[in-house]
């Protein structure tokens, strides 16, 4: 008799660990899901404005066809970039520190 109950506990316990388990999963998933469409919009947003900066350098600078122009527009917009990000690293850090 003894046997039995040990091994309904058993059962019961696995039931656990797995329901525990499937949980886990499906949260894990729902996270994973988010961060790619988080990741997607950003990818979409960045390639907005590259568009638009791109007409801004050729209004500005006129028509981009040589590849040391192309060069220019590239090195011009990575060093924007770092600039923001390192802006907006400093605001988040000092946010952090409150």
């Amino acid at each position: 008799m003894e046997n039995n109950n040990e091994k309904f506990e058993a059962t019961e316990f696995d039931r656990f660990l797995e329901k525990y388990e499937v949980e886990r999963i499906r949260d894990n998933f729902k996270e994973r899901v988010l961060t790619i469409v988080i990741a997607s919009l950003g990818l979409i947003a960045a390639l907005a404005w590259d568009e638009a900066l791109r007409h801004l350098f050729e209004i500005i600078f006129g028509a981009s066809g040589t590849l040391a122009e192309q060069l220019s527009y590239a090195v011009i917009i990575t060093v924007i970039a770092a600039v923001i990000s390192v802006y907006l690293g400093k605001i988040y850090s000092k946010r952090e520190e409150k």
